[in-house]
């Protein structure tokens, strides 16, 4: 029986920091047998970086919960101020702390 592939979450919003996003996201999903997605206040939404960049959301944040990721990745740039204010972003990593990942 195969073991199920790790889940790696990495947080979007505009402004984001673009290596702090696309590192890991390429990462994981092209070198390693790492599930790594997005995560923003809207799927499937195009959110540009602090250098213009642009990148598609794969989920949005009011369908996600600690139980779908197994890590989360909170990138720099502007993007942790629009989190922080967002409570259910507050409560993803609240949750995804307390449940020791």
């Amino acid at each position: 029986m195969a073991t199920p592939k790790k889940r790696v979450g990495i947080l979007l919003e505009f402004n984001y920091e673009d290596l702090e996003v696309w590192y890991p996201l390429l990462r994981f999903s092209e070198e390693e047998d790492i599930e790594a997605f997005t995560v923003a206040p809207e799927a499937a939404k195009t959110y540009t970086s602090k250098k213009g960049y642009p990148c598609k959301s794969d989920r949005d944040i009011a369908s996600t919960t600690a139980d779908d990721l197994d890590a989360l990745i909170i990138p720099g740039g502007w993007a942790p101020d629009y989190w922080r204010r967002d409570a259910r972003f507050v409560d993803l990593v609240k949750n995804t702390f307390d449940s020791g990942k």
